[in-house]
């Protein structure tokens, strides 16, 4: 009897949060409320606020169902532009075709005022960061780039272009961009590698 009450409780909890997450992409995070969830599920809203019983952790348990889209490890067999486009390519889709690139905006704007979004935001951040320097690494053991080098404003490139681009400039994230973009990095990398060793 316990078990087919904890599947009940996880079904209700799932379906919610699709509903949320629905909310989230369609009419942004102030249509997500207790009663817009119940009228979307059925689900009675004292069942609503007995699994979140304060609105912002309904919100942010939304943002976290859209920010955990799987994860693939990184290209790292080289050369470092195709690990660069590889990577980037797979935040681009992201971003395009995923419900997180729909949230994305929203949860940086409440990340700033809500630290619950903010610690979400920042283990999503750090994530894909230590990816991407995975990513430099391999480089460094590769030898195309100085192993003293510093890459933590690289990994700051690689992740911040794409959101500036789509979320602050409006401008789209395609192919053309992907290719100037890694190859801007690239030129970065060589610069500040070739840089290093001629001291």
């Amino acid at each position: 009897m316990e078990k087919s009450e904890d599947q009940r409780l996880i079904a209700t909890r799932s379906e919610s949060l699709d509903a949320a997450l629905l909310l989230l992409q369609q009419e942004g995070v102030l249509a997500v409320t207790h009663a817009a969830i119940s009228a979307k599920t059925g689900i009675s809203r004292s069942t609503l606020y007995r699994h979140w019983p304060n609105l912002d952790e309904l919100r942010n348990a939304a943002f976290a169902r859209a920010a955990t889209t799987p994860r693939n490890l990184p290209r790292t067999n080289g050369p470092l532009k195709t690990d660069l486009i590889w990577i980037l390519g797979h935040l681009m889709m992201a971003l395009n075709e995923t419900p997180w690139g729909h949230v994305a905006p929203q949860i940086i704007a409440v990340a700033a005022t809500d630290e619950q979004a903010r610690e979400l935001l920042s283990k999503w951040i750090k994530d894909r960061g230590a990816d991407v320097e995975k990513v430099f690494d391999a480089a460094k053991a590769r030898g195309e780039i100085s192993k003293d080098m510093d890459v933590s404003q690289l990994i700051e490139l690689v992740i911040a272009g794409p959101y500036f681009r789509k979320f602050v400039a409006g401008l789209p994230l395609d192919h053309d961009w992907l290719d100037a973009h890694v190859d801007l990095i690239c030129i970065a990398a060589l610069s500040q590698s070739n840089d290093l060793e001629s001291d």
